[in-house]
């Protein structure tokens, strides 16, 4: 994590004028919308896990937001309301855990696309800008620069390799377990009464699952589509005016970016939409399974 850090704060990633840094300050706002939008719609789902025993139906004259096993006896009403805000604090904290863990993975890929247009705009707006210099300084500057683009990617290359080897393998048990919340989930919904509390609070849940995933795909998608698009900074900007040296640099670095970035698990669960379109359906087709055998 300390050196997933020390890469966003290298002097390649940090802005040099205010346009630059009006494309840093648009990924964080995108970042700070993502967790609030997020943090809200959790909380909701936890309120109204918590207020549904109370409200909706009760099977029990002590009813918990989860049936769990108890070691004790919870007919006493002090025992009770302890027992109560026991689970209360249980579900508070893992909302915030949840909802901690998933933004840092979110943030960390938007400001990697921050970075991938950060590198696109001293492409594209600045190449005419660095070249266009007197002539005692044109070569040294022109390496300085050319250097400073084909570090940059490789930098950009490097910072999601590590949030890849950070938190990857983490997003993929989440997605296995993710596949099985959807599907009892749209199961117990099928067992309730529309509009119910149990069903509504269900609905709740099963929306936050779906923007869990779904932000998780989106956002690595986004990633693979803005590191795509180096190669057209490139081609666009005033590279005829480059050495056959320099030329050769800026091949390179189209090469590399043609390739992509994805963020995946040995190849599998890529963060892609086609994956989120993938456990819908097999979550669906689980579901149809479930539904029959307990006809």
């Amino acid at each position: 994590m300390s050196a997933l850090l020390d890469c966003f704060r290298g002097e390649t990633c940090q802005p040099k004028n205010s346009e630059e840094q009006m494309i840093l300050i648009k990924y964080d706002r995108k970042v700070k919308w993502c967790v609030r939008t997020f943090m809200s719609m959790s909380q909701a789902t936890c309120w109204a896990l918590v207020f549904a025993p109370i409200v909706g139906p009760q099977d029990t004259d002590r009813p918990l937001p989860f049936k769990t096993y108890m070691p004790y006896s919870i007919s006493d009403w002090y025992l009770y309301v302890l027992t109560y805000l026991q689970h209360v604090a249980a579900i508070f904290y893992g909302v915030l855990l949840n909802v901690s863990f998933d933004s840092l993975v979110y943030g960390f890929t938007l400001h990697a696309c921050g970075q991938i247009e950060l590198l696109c705009h001293r492409l594209s707006g600045n190449f005419e800008e660095h070249l266009n210099v007197n002539q005692n300084r044109i070569k040294s500057n022109k390496a300085a620069v050319i250097g400073e683009w084909v570090g940059h990617p490789l930098r950009v290359h490097e910072l999601v390799n590590r949030i890849q080897s950070l938190f990857v393998w983490t997003v993929a048990i989440l997605f296995i377990f993710s596949m099985v919340t959807l599907c009892t989930s749209i199961f117990q919904m099928s067992k309730k009464r529309l509009l119910s509390v149990g069903f509504l609070s269900l609905v709740l849940y099963l929306g936050c699952m779906l923007f869990q995933v779904f932000f998780y795909c989106w956002y690595g998608n986004e990633l693979q589509l803005k590191s795509k698009s180096i190669s057209d900074a490139i081609y666009s900007s005033n590279w005829t005016t480059a050495t056959l040296q320099d030329r050769r640099s800026l091949l390179f670095v189209m090469t590399i970016s043609q390739r992509g970035l994805k963020l995946s698990y040995y190849g599998i669960f890529n963060l892609a939409l086609d994956t989120f379109t993938w456990i819908l359906k097999t979550s669906y087709s689980a579901f149809n399974v479930l539904q029959q055998a307990s006809m």
